[in-house]
């Protein structure tokens, strides 16, 4: 395609006058892309008030920014490698001025998607996530913040993943404002279909998670925001000029914020100079070039300090060697000829299908072709169609198109915001726009619920949503956040997020603002969800066995709300002794829920309130004794099958000089359930309990020394 004529115009010439001129004026151009409207003249009614306009305005950024926000997954027994390789690589850069995360790695145990160079080992993931989070957790150890892994990671998600995807989620929905002004298309349209993009697609799940992939859609989406708004804006203004400094930044931060995020953004790249005049072309070259100077050459600096080159990558590198050979060893870099199950699973699957979690992006693919035919976008259209093809045939022909754990194709998120800034095209025909609502509202449903609880679903399950995520939500078992930390639980816990996703969905379904309209979208969604939970599971007994071990180690562990058996209440239920060389010594009771196994004041076991991570906590009190074991029994009901262990050592212990752990090890009869070392870290450690025996539950406790170890339980049990 030839350059556009010299000419200060822009290129939306197919769009009627009134809109030419709006498009036009510089302060829209750059208002689209970052300012979300408050308002709009057709929106007052009577004798509003400016202030109350404004609130209304702003309500859709709010709840997407809150459910942003709302939860946090974490799982220590999944010890997620895609993330946590990247938290090692940030704590090793602040703690030990080191990308090598060896020490990491020695403080806090072992992580997969690990590289290893000159006997050293690193992450082997694109840097770009590490490095944003080095000046966030470095400004916690400067206030002397001393965070775990689990609110490290929370803290590395907010400010590396959660705020950047609030940020840009603002930007794409006031952009989607703006145009719709433009389109004829009603805000509350706009305000929905940003909604369903930014709740309904991968774009949610990644903000929620420390894995690169946020910054991949917002580096890669951010460039073709940035291109629309330079062909739709007047060119040569300072505004103008941002925008092309914009563009070359976002494209020089894709790859390495994830690798194939750039082939999504190089052709924004190449479509910049179509949709300008030829005599700014040179300007907005070295523009572009400027922007893209910057974020390109740290991430080339970055290279060469974790590989010695700036153009190699960490799958040179791969200490694993089963990923090495099967996922990376063959093609380039594990990528061949495109393959059939691979497109179709990619695209269209219930384990992890663009178009069946986000099936709202069809319109957006629908409303790009459609603009290649037609004057006026085909700059824009072409530049669309280049990325997602490119991404489609990258996953399509990788050995590892599966990619692991994950909740839609991760690989190509970028492909997200790109078609889903497209979806307000197709909504301002008739024909399209009525596919907007229903299948907005389907993608809320199966990738907004499915991100907030869990969102990195197995490669086990077929179809995830049906056989792991409802049955989830059903059993209560909830997730780290806001709802946890007031002390909701369970069912409770998950009201708040599911309240607002209810809001958004039936928001989302209602966009055609006609009650008859919502009753029939809402009704087809879900007829469409209950055919899509139709989808048979390839190995039954494998997605059985693997929701039982998810359920095992599943933080915040599930507490039973009615329970048969509490520790806390029937302290009768529970003997106690310590053993040293084969001679056991029974715990004397020295009071009502008392008693004494050792030569020590504090030898002894009964109800005490616990400091355990900032607040009391009324448990069993137990204190090991060095070189003995220290053993209680608890004598529950045999109905009582299922239930929760927590255990900790209180904040004092931790604190305290002596760092030597207590051993734990639990039985069910005799079967060992559980063996680890606690109190290396504030804070529970919890244990789902599904008894096979019906013989007592048995806790042992070791320790080397044993000075100021003192260590607190409480078991609940249900049938």
């Amino acid at each position: 395609m030839a350059p556009q004529a010299a000419s200060e115009a822009p290129i939306e010439n197919a769009e009627p006058a009134y809109a030419r001129v709006h498009l036009s004026t510089p302060e829209c151009s750059l208002r689209a892309v970052f300012e979300p409207p408050l308002a709009v003249p057709n929106e007052r009614r009577g004798d509003e008030s400016r202030g109350l306009s404004r609130l209304v305005a702003w309500w859709p950024y709010v709840l997407v920014a809150a459910l942003y926000l709302l939860t946090s997954p974490f799982h220590n027994g999944l010890n997620n490698p895609n993330e946590m390789v990247r938290v090692y690589m940030t704590k090793a850069a602040v703690d030990g001025h080191t990308f090598t995360i060896d020490g990491v790695i020695r403080e806090w145990g072992g992580v997969d998607d690990k590289a290893i160079r000159d006997g050293k080992l690193y992450s082997s993931k694109a840097p770009l996530q590490s490095l944003v989070g080095i000046p966030v957790y470095a400004a916690a150890r400067a206030a002397d913040v001393e965070l775990d892994k689990r609110h490290l990671t929370w803290l590395l998600r907010v400010f590396g993943s959660a705020l950047p995807s609030i940020g840009f989620a603002w930007i794409l929905m006031g952009f989607m404002r703006s145009r719709a002004i433009a389109l004829g298309v009603s805000a509350r349209m706009a305000n929905s279909t940003g909604i369903a993009i930014c709740l309904g697609t991968m774009m949610y799940p990644y903000a929620l998670t420390y894995t690169g992939h946020a910054l991949a859609a917002i580096a890669a989406g951010g460039c073709h925001l940035a291109l629309m708004a330079l062909a739709r804006g007047q060119t040569g203004t300072a505004k103008w000029r941002g925008l092309a400094l914009l563009l070359g930044l976002a494209a020089g931060a894709a790859p390495f914020a994830e690798y194939p995020a750039a082939l999504m953004a190089a052709p924004a790249l190449v479509a910049a100079i179509f949709v300008i005049p030829r005599r700014r072309i040179p300007e907005l070259v070295l523009l572009c070039a400027l922007g893209g100077a910057l974020s390109f050459g740290i991430g080339l600096w970055s290279h060469h300090e974790l590989w010695g080159s700036p153009f190699k990558t960490g799958y040179s590198f791969l200490e694993n060697k089963t990923y090495a050979e099967s996922h990376h060893g063959s093609g380039f870099f594990g990528v061949k000829g495109p393959k059939a199950v691979a497109f179709f699973g990619s695209l269209f699957s219930p384990a992890t299908g663009l178009f069946f979690y986000s099936p709202i992006l069809i319109l957006g693919l629908v409303a790009i072709l459609r603009s290649i035919v037609r004057p006026g976008q085909r700059a824009l259209a072409w530049a669309a169609l280049a990325g997602f093809t490119a991404e489609v045939l990258f996953i399509s022909g990788h050995s590892h198109w599966r990619g692991g754990w994950t909740l839609g194709p991760r690989y190509i998120i970028s492909v997200a915001p790109v078609l889903g800034v497209w979806v307000l095209e197709a909504a301002k025909t008739p024909r399209l726009g009525a596919w907007v609502s229903p299948l907005g509202a389907l993608s809320v449903l199966f990738t907004g619920f499915a991100a907030a609880l869990y969102p990195h679903l197995s490669d086990v399950y077929s179809n995830p949503l049906s056989t792991f995520v409802w049955p989830s939500y059903l059993k209560g078992y909830s997730t780290y956040g806001v709802a946890h930390s007031l002390g909701l639980e369970g069912h409770a816990s998950n009201l708040p997020h599911l309240a607002l996703l209810s809001i958004a969905l039936v928001f989302v379904a209602g966009a055609r603002s006609k009650w008859g309209e919502l009753a029939i979208t809402l009704l087809s969604v879900s007829i469409l969800a209950y055919l899509g939970s139709l989808v048979p599971e390839h190995d039954v007994s494998a997605a059985a066995r693997e929701n039982e071990r998810l359920w095992g180690f599943w933080e915040p562990a599930h507490r039973p709300t009615r329970a048969m058996f509490d520790t806390r209440t029937q302290v009768s239920a529970i003997s106690v002794e310590s053993e040293l060389e084969g001679r056991r010594r029974p715990c004397v009771r020295v009071a009502p829920e008392r008693c004494s196994y050792g030569d020590q004041p504090w030898h002894h076991f009964g109800p005490e309130l616990i400091n355990v991570d900032g607040a009391q906590h009324p448990l069993m009190f137990l204190h090991p004794i060095h070189d003995q074991v220290v053993r209680a029994r608890i004598s529950a009901p045999p109905a009582a099958k299922n239930g929760l262990l927590r255990m900790a050592l209180s904040d004092e212990s931790v604190a305290s000089d002596n760092k030597d752990p207590v051993r734990v090890q639990a039985f069910d009869g005799p079967t060992k359930f559980f063996d680890d070392e606690i109190g290396t870290q504030r804070g529970f450690t919890e244990v789902s309990v599904t008894r096979t025996s019906s013989g007592p539950i048995t806790l042992e406790l070791r320790c080397g020394r044993d000075g100021a170890r003192v260590f607190g339980f409480e078991l609940v049990l249900s049938n």
